[in-house]
């Protein structure tokens, strides 16, 4: 992904941040006669801490053995890949820059990674089932003790192909008007967080702690 230098950001948690806020990501392997695209949920492992470094992480994901995309993963025994996530994002509108000539634009956040898929054994790809499915019902859901399910996934997890991506490289964007003077970035963070999207306010969030906008200093 082409980052320029403007809209980089200091700090190796950031990247890990937004894939625990916005874990499905777009996996992306060669194919015939186009690359495989499927979304798919990526969970750290359970042993990660938030200060590890994403570069060298394996994650864990998975996909269903139906899909084509899997199939060509498990013929070629894994391999290289990409994982795109995206992070929040929306439309800027230019009546917030108070000039005549002025463009709109999108702001947004997003991590590609570059790594090797490994496939997962029958064991593992049920750790990854049942770990993947707890991880976000504590993060996005009710709580729910799913321990009690794993019988369940034992009996689905044979449909279901384990992978682990070994991340080598990362690559980070997040362009939230850091080209616009502090005001402009004042009004644009202004309508974000008035906004009724939760997408929105994130936006407006992720510019407060970059320290973007007029009270940045």
């Amino acid at each position: 992904m082409f980052t320029p230098k403007l809209y980089q950001v200091d700090g190796d948690d950031w990247p890990l941040r937004i894939i625990e806020r916005h874990p499905l990501a777009v996996l992306v392997s060669n194919g015939d006669p186009v690359p495989n695209a499927t979304h798919v949920p990526v969970i750290a492992p359970p042993d990660a801490a938030p200060e590890d470094a994403l570069s060298g992480m394996r994650l864990w994901a998975h996909l269903t053995r139906a899909n084509p995309h899997w199939q060509q993963l498990a013929a070629a025994g894994g391999g290289p890949a990409k994982l795109v996530f995206h992070g929040p994002n929306g439309y800027v509108t230019p009546s917030l820059y108070s000039a005549d000539m002025v463009a709109p634009t999108w702001n947004y956040v997003a991590v590609h990674l570059e790594g090797t898929v490994e496939l997962a054994g029958d064991d593992e790809t049920l750790a990854i089932v049942h770990t993947t499915a707890q991880t976000l019902e504590d993060r996005f859901g009710d709580g729910m003790a799913l321990a009690p399910s794993l019988e369940y996934h034992r009996q689905i997890v044979g449909a279901v192909g384990g992978l682990f991506f070994t991340v080598t490289k990362v690559d980070v964007m997040f362009k939230l008007s850091q080209e616009k003077d502090p005001e402009v970035q004042q009004r644009v963070l202004d309508r974000f967080a008035a906004s009724g999207s939760g997408l929105h306010r994130e936006v407006a969030d992720t510019m407060r702690a970059l320290r973007l906008g007029g009270s940045a200093g």
